[in-house]
C-alpha cells in the first residue's frame, strides 16, 4: 500500500494557504451539517438539489473529485447546478485528479464525456469561483472546526476521504458519520462483470476507507439501487416540474433518455446515499458487515467482499443497506422542485 504521507504531492494536495476558510452559517441551530464529495454526474446533480432544498440541512462544504468525467469537467458541471439552484455562495474546492495508485481518471461515459450528457453551457460559471486550497485540507479543517458535527455524503470514488484518512489519522473519528454511494455485495458489476463504478475508479481508496474509517459508515451498494428502480411515469412527472433546477436536468439528460427508457425502471444511484443522510428512516433495512476490496484479482478489480459469517471478528464494520423506504424517496425528490 502507498504511503500517502510521503507521496502526498504525488496525488495533487496543494499546500494550504493563509487564506480564511469562510463557511456559510445557517439561522438553525438543529441544522445537520454535511459535506459533499462528488463527480458530478448526472444523479450528483439531482443529490445535490436534494440538499440545497431542505431548510434543515446545513451545506459546509461541496468537494469536487474524478470519477464521472475530468476533474475540470467535474468543476464546471458543480457550478452549473450551483446555479441552477441560487447557492453559488457555497464554497466549493477541487479534489484528486485521479485514483491513488494508477492514472486512471474516469469511467465509462455513461453521463457522456463530459458527465452531463454532452449538453455544454457557454454561460458557465468561472472557475474564478472555485476555492484556492485543496479539497482535502479543507475537508481535514472542518472536522477540526466542528468536530462529532459533520455528516459526510460520499458520491464518486474515495480518493479524497482516504488521502485525509493519511494526512489527518483522526480525521474519520471527528466525523459524525459517512453515507456512501458505492461498491456491491452481490458481486453484481456495471463497469465490469464484478465491480461498481465508484469502486472500480480507485479501489485502494474503498480499502483504506471501508477497513480503517472509525465512524458510523452507511453503504448504499449498486444492488440496491437496481432493487429501488422508479417507474417510468415517476421519472416523467418529475422531469415535468418548473424551475431552474429541473430545466438543467431535463437539459443535461436529454441526449441520453432515449436509451435510458429501454430499461425496465428508473434507477437512482447517489440521490439514495443522500436521502439516507436526510434523512434516517428512509433506510429501512441493513445488515451490520465487515468487507474488504479484491485489488488484484483478474476479473474481480473492485469487487467487495463481504464476511457474512463475520469471520473477521475485529473488523471494522458497516451498515450495508439493503432496502429503502422508497415511497418517501419519492417524495423527496418530488419536493426538490417547483410544482
Amino acid at each position: 500500500m502507498c504511503d500517502i504521507w510521503s507521496c502526498s504531492l504525488f496525488f495533487g494536495v496543494a499546500e494550504k494557504g493563509d487564506r480564511e476558510f469562510v463557511f456559510p452559517v445557517s439561522s438553525k441551530m438543529s441544522s445537520k451539517k454535511i459535506m459533499i464529495n462528488a463527480d458530478p454526474g448526472i444523479d450528483d446533480a439531482q443529490a445535490i438539489f436534494m440538499a440545497v432544498a431542505r431548510p434543515d440541512i446545513e451545506i459546509i462544504s461541496l468537494h469536487i473529485h474524478h470519477g464521472n468525467t475530468t476533474r475540470p469537467n467535474a468543476m464546471k458541471n458543480a457550478l452549473r447546478i450551483l446555479q441552477a439552484c441560487n447557492s453559488l455562495k457555497l464554497p466549493v474546492f477541487q479534489g484528486s485528479d485521479h485514483a491513488l495508485m494508477t492514472q486512471l481518471v474516469k469511467g465509462d461515459d455513461y453521463f457522456g464525456t463530459d458527465g452531463f450528457g454532452n449538453a455544454p453551457d457557454p454561460n458557465v460559471p468561472s472557475l474564478e469561483l472555485v476555492q484556492k486550497e485543496h479539497s482535502v485540507w479543507t475537508m481535514i479543517e472542518n472536522v477540526k472546526k466542528y468536530p462529532g458535527q459533520i455528516t459526510l455524503v460520499a458520491m464518486g470514488p474515495l480518493t479524497d476521504l482516504a488521502l485525509a484518512h493519511r494526512l489527518y489519522p483522526l480525521f474519520s473519528q471527528q466525523l459524525k458519520s459517512c453515507y456512501i454511494m458505492g461498491g456491491n455485495y452481490q458481486a453484481k458489476g456495471n463497469i465490469t462483470r464484478t465491480a461498481e463504478f465508484n469502486a472500480y475508479l480507485d479501489p485502494e481508496a474503498s480499502k483504506i476507507v471501508l477497513t480503517e474509517f472509525q465512524c458510523e459508515i452507511s453503504l448504499f451498494p449498486w444492488e440496491l439501487c437496481v432493487d429501488s428502480g422508479m417507474p417510468w411515469d415517476f421519472y416523467d412527472k418529475l422531469r415535468n416540474k418548473s424551475g431552474k433546477e429541473a430545466e438543467l436536468m431535463r437539459v443535461i439528460e436529454k441526449n441520453l433518455t432515449s436509451k435510458w427508457k429501454k430499461k425496465p425502471s428508473y434507477v437512482i444511484c447517489d440521490e439514495l446515499a443522500m436521502a439516507g443522510a436526510i434523512e434516517e428512516s428512509t433506510v429501512k433495512e441493513f445488515k451490520h458487515v465487515s468487507l474488504d476490496v479484491e485489488l488484484t484479482g483478474q476479473f474481480t478489480r473492485g469487487q467487495f467482499v463481504i464476511d457474512w459469517d463475520n469471520r473477521c471478528k475485529d473488523a471494522v464494520k458497516i451498515r450495508l443497506v439493503t432496502k429503502m423506504n422508497m415511497d418517501r424517496v419519492m417524495e423527496m425528490l418530488l419536493d426538490t422542485y417547483g410544482n
